[in-house]
């Protein structure tokens, strides 16, 4: 095993770590999921995890969003945010567009490169909803993912877009949530 290899292991062991608080505080009730973006990470992870697997290119991060992140969807339907909003609407049909062009051209490197874009566009409802009330997200959670990032980044064998794109989208949408969640209130007391 080299030090990439390491480094995956390494993401997805803390990525399937965040889940433990994430799913923990759904059920106390402290945190409420958009079950949109869920429903869209879970569905467009488990597109990426295939195109990576056809490319070779699969990492740590990615196996473990992937299960995971199924579970949270069943919890989040029970638990998370209740209704649909047209944002939600919106951003499913936007995932749905991006399976249907990855079915259309019918290559995993476009799937991998439109799964991820579309789930950057999932990513919408929760960071408006955390830009509301950050109490409603976990940061324990999200501290863990954002860690997981790191790793992740570090452990790209190549800069390719089959090795590179998903680790790098899942590091931007983690850090916007690390913004979202410290810095942001911080900012808004200082007002």
């Amino acid at each position: 095993m080299n030090l990439r290899d390491i480094l995956s292991v390494i993401a997805g062991i803390l990525m399937v770590s965040g889940f433990v608080p994430y799913i923990r505080t759904i059920w106390t009730g402290s945190t409420r999921p958009a079950k949109t973006s869920w429903i869209i990470w879970a569905s467009l992870d488990t597109i990426t995890i295939a195109g990576m697997y056809v490319q070779y290119a699969l990492n740590g991060q990615i196996v473990g969003s992937v299960v995971c992140a199924w579970i949270v969807v069943a919890i989040a339907l029970r638990y998370g945010t209740k209704g649909w909003t047209w944002l939600d609407k919106f951003c499913l049909m936007g995932a749905v567009l991006g399976i249907i062009l990855w079915k259309a051209f019918s290559s995993p490197t476009l799937g991998i490169i439109t799964s991820n874009s579309v789930v950057f566009l999932g990513s919408i409802p929760t960071f408006v909803s955390a830009w509301k009330d950050p109490t409603k997200e976990d940061k324990a959670g999200w501290t863990m993912w954002w860690i997981s990032c790191v790793f992740a980044v570090a452990a790209i064998p190549k800069l390719t877009f089959d090795d590179a794109v998903q680790p790098l989208v899942f590091f931007s949408v983690e850090t916007i949530m690390m913004f979202l969640l410290y810095i942001k209130p911080n900012i808004t007391r200082s007002l």
